[in-house]
């Protein structure tokens, strides 16, 4: 071997080595690699938490637009997700003897491999699970700490009550679309006016629990009594309270007590709604194609004179639920159902607003029912 070749070799071996430390080190440390990709990648916490978010929401939907064309609604819960993750490197070196030529040069290869296997279980919400989430009505301390915490007075309870102190916010609306048109617009007129005092941090809501008497027992044997108060001394103050019937006046306040259900003379108190009456109210806004009601595929309503009746009127305000052949191109959430796409606008802020109370209502509803949770209590009196 002359000095020219004998040099060449050496300059080939020390690449040669350079490079196999070099795999050597990258697959060494590709072990953080995979710890990040658990995490972070594709694969990651994040990926899944945004994927559970947007099937819930698709399913909700789903029901939603079911219901408006009375098909039977259906739930199927995550209950576990487990994943286990595989990651495995290998490397090879081969250094040829000298001597070697061009269709012998010096061979380095390695592999990684990544594998996540996500295991998910789903249960069917069915049976006394169905009945205790979807039948029941939602509680009355349930609805203290959704509006405790920050929601409007008027969304609560225009989705959630469908009558208190004998105003009627379109109760047929609980269940199938009604044949007739409901009763709503002084319910709606209250409510707006309890976020007026709402606003100005000057209404305060609370639960008082009492001994149930004998003449009006309960399974529990406990009454439950909703108490609204706002101060005196404004027009807005005489004008709401000139619109309620039970309305008292104590310690320089308005004061309306609203029993749960009937009281022993037969009055409404205050009726909630339960989560399933909540999905039919929402569903009767929800906008279908006009063959689907031509040809009798999507009931509707009629108006005094036959004409067909807007729900829009009722709960377009709170959430539209559009209908397009082609699939939207921005949505903060769609669905195909009937050979159409069924969609909430990503700028419709006011429906994806209830959309999301509505998710909470569910989900609070999936806690086993307690009937004595956390109680605020007026110090206004009883």
């Amino acid at each position: 071997m002359d000095f020219k070749s004998h040099f060449s070799y050496k300059k080939n071996m020390r690449g040669s080595i350079v490079l196999f430390l070099v795999m050597i080190c990258i697959l060494t440390s590709s072990c953080s690699v995979s710890s990040q990709s658990t995490l972070y990648g594709m694969g990651g916490r994040a990926a899944y938490n945004q994927s559970l978010q947007m099937t819930n929401n698709e399913q909700m939907l789903l029901n939603l637009v079911r219901l408006r064309y009375l098909d039977t609604p259906f739930f199927l819960n995550v209950s576990n997700v487990t994943t286990q993750f595989t990651y495995r490197t290998t490397g090879t070196a081969e250094i040829p003897i000298p001597g070697f030529t061009n269709d012998n040069p010096p061979i380095l290869g390695g592999e990684v491999f990544w594998q996540n296997q996500p295991t998910i279980q789903y249960t069917p919400l069915e049976g006394h699970a169905f009945a205790s989430q979807l039948l029941s009505p939602i509680e009355l301390a349930t609805l203290q700490r959704v509006i405790l915490s920050g929601w409007d007075l008027d969304l609560v309870f225009r989705l959630a009550i469908q009558s208190f102190d004998d105003l009627l916010n379109a109760p047929e609306a609980s269940g199938p679309i009604p044949e007739y048109i409901p009763k709503y617009q002084s319910f709606f007129e209250v409510t707006e006016l309890f976020r007026y005092f709402q606003k100005r941090s000057e209404l305060q809501i609370g639960v008082k629990i009492s001994k149930c008497p004998k003449e009006h027992s309960t399974p529990d044997k406990k009454a439950y009594l909703l108490q609204i108060a706002f101060p005196l001394g404004s027009k807005e103050a005489d004008q709401l309270a000139g619109l309620l019937s039970g309305v008292v006046i104590k310690n320089e306040h308005y004061v309306l007590n609203l029993e749960l259900g009937f009281n022993k003379k037969g009055k409404i108190g205050i009726m909630p709604r339960s989560i399933l009456s909540c999905m039919y109210y929402l569903s009767s806004g929800v906008k279908v194609p006009k063959e689907d009601i031509a040809f009798g595929y999507a009931p509707t309503t009629l108006g005094t004179e036959g004409e067909a009746f807007d729900w829009h009127d009722v709960v377009g305000e709170l959430m539209r639920v559009y209908c397009s052949k082609c699939r939207p191109r921005r949505s903060y959430v769609s669905i195909y159902y009937k050979d159409h796409w069924f969609f909430i606008r990503d700028d419709d802020l006011l429906s994806k607003k209830t959309f999301v109370l509505l998710l909470q209502l569910y989900n609070l509803q999936s806690q086993e029912v307690q009937s004595a949770g956390p109680v605020l209590t007026l110090p206004i009196g009883g």
